[in-house]
């Protein structure tokens, strides 16, 4: 009996003979190898379109992640850039620069054309009717394109997206801006995930998007300088992960988010925040001033860190050579600590936090601009009261000076339960694009690391990155 042919085969099918000669996957029907399909990464997924003209557009029919980054294009551009090695004088290496920039800033320009062309054609291409994820990272010209990135948004919107990412590397002028008008036209019941980087939003935009988003569960704000105030009226049940980072003239957030547990803010000053009744909160990560503000009697999250699980600090600037005293936090299990040691005793910092955690797992330090030698012989105080729970240290940015030596000596004869200690070399910044495997100060750390081996109790392992 000849099987029923599906409007799908019909179409995928169109220009396909059937041969005597088949592999079990070709014999499984094209619904079966589209749900297949819609298992793997979206490059992958494409690739398969060359298999055979039967598997040239089963693609297209998936209820799939849109993923379309090629931010590594640019940083590849941007790398050859900053590596050129200019000879002569002053003034022809000033003229070479420039002719390089505008070549560099040319091919960008070409990039992001052909960037827009790939994903215009795969919209067009698309015929499913739904899809989980659409995610654009790329160096956008949010004017130039604005048009285009609409259409992409409109797109998603029809498609009942689920997650929705933009991220367009570009602010100032050339930013792109979103509007509410856009969102007039569809519903946005199925939107769990929000993200905006680089996007020029209001908070009035927000308060529109959000109070249509019954089921928005992530939130997550980067680089926009439009973004001033942010709250919402209708409380946001399912929100659980709110994200607020580097709005430079953000001045207040207010989100009544009952089931909130992740919040994580990063911006240079002050601001007030008032997230309300978060009895599932456990999970905090702020940046800047505002880690002073926390243990101020009038913060409305000081009330809330003793529920809290894991920590995330950033100590960069000059206001943390006194570092504020925690309260002891009986719940937390993991902290993470980014600090710049010029500005501050990073090792009372360290010490005073261990002691304020005592049941403390998992400790993270990431040092921004640490440098120097390793001065003589360290001595290494004894704590009064050993940290008896922490198993797990990673130092990152580290170099063998005398602070992350001392820290990691410190740990070391006072964690009497460490399993594993995760030493990575690779100094956080500009290097982190511009890798460079024989980087002097990472070549000096190693050697350093092995003198800290010698230290280590029998059983604790010793990770280097």
């Amino acid at each position: 009996m000849r099987k029923r042919q599906t409007k799908l085969a019909n179409i995928v099918h169109a220009n396909y003979t059937i041969t005597h000669q088949k592999d079990r996957l070709s014999e499984l029907s094209d619904e079966i190898l589209v749900s297949i399909l819609s298992t793997l990464p979206f490059m992958e997924m494409q690739r398969t379109s060359v298999l055979s003209k039967r598997w040239r557009y089963l693609w297209t029919f998936t209820t799939c992640h849109l993923d379309f980054d090629d931010s590594r294009l640019l940083t590849l551009v941007w790398k050859t850039f900053y590596q050129q090695k200019f000879s002569g004088s002053d003034l022809d290496q000033y003229v070479m620069m420039l002719v390089n920039l505008e070549n560099t800033e040319f091919e960008e320009n070409s990039l992001r054309t052909r960037f827009v062309s790939w994903v215009n054609r795969v919209l067009e291409l698309h015929q499913g009717n739904t899809i989980d994820e659409f995610r654009v990272v790329f160096d956008m010209d949010g004017r130039k394109f604005k048009s285009e990135i609409d259409n992409w948004i409109c797109f998603s919107l029809r498609k009942k997206v689920k997650k929705l990412s933009l991220d367009f590397m570009m602010d100032g002028v050339n930013a792109y801006t979103l509007t509410s008008q856009i969102f007039h036209s569809y519903s946005l019941d199925s939107l769990t995930a929000l993200s905006l980087t680089y996007v020029k939003v209001t908070g009035e935009v927000l308060e529109y998007v959000l109070s249509n988003c019954p089921f928005i569960e992530i939130l997550h704000v980067e680089n926009s300088v439009s973004l001033v105030n942010l709250k919402t009226s209708s409380p946001l049940p399912k929100l659980r992960n709110l994200e607020i980072l580097n709005c430079c003239s953000l001045k207040q957030i207010q989100i009544p988010a009952i089931n909130l547990v992740s919040f994580k803010y990063c911006g240079v000053k002050m601001i007030r925040i008032i997230l309300g009744d978060v009895p599932y909160f456990v999970d905090l990560s702020v940046t800047g001033d505002c880690v002073r503000y926390l243990l101020e009697d009038d913060c409305p999250i000081s009330r809330y860190l003793s529920q809290l699980e894991t920590l995330e600090l950033g100590l960069f600037t000059k206001e943390f050579i006194q570092f504020p005293k925690f309260p002891e936090l009986r719940n937390l299990r993991q902290l993470k600590l980014d600090l710049c040691p010029p500005f501050m005793d990073s090792f009372r910092c360290c010490t005073s936090l261990l002691k304020a955690f005592p049941v403390l797992h998992r400790f993270v330090l990431k040092f921004i601009g640490l440098d120097g030698p390793w001065n003589g012989e360290i001595k290494v105080p004894r704590a009064k009261y050993p940290h008896q729970c922490l198993k797990v240290v990673e130092l990152i940015g580290f170099v063998g000076c005398s602070v992350d030596m001392k820290l990691a000596l410190y740990i070391v004869n006072n964690a009497p339960s460490l399993e594993k200690i995760i030493i990575d070399a690779q100094s956080p910044g500009v290097e982190e694009v511009l890798h460079d495997s024989s980087n002097p100060k990472k070549l000096g750390a190693i050697h350093y690391v092995k003198q800290l081996e010698s230290r280590l109790a029998p059983g604790v392992e010793l990770v280097v990155l």
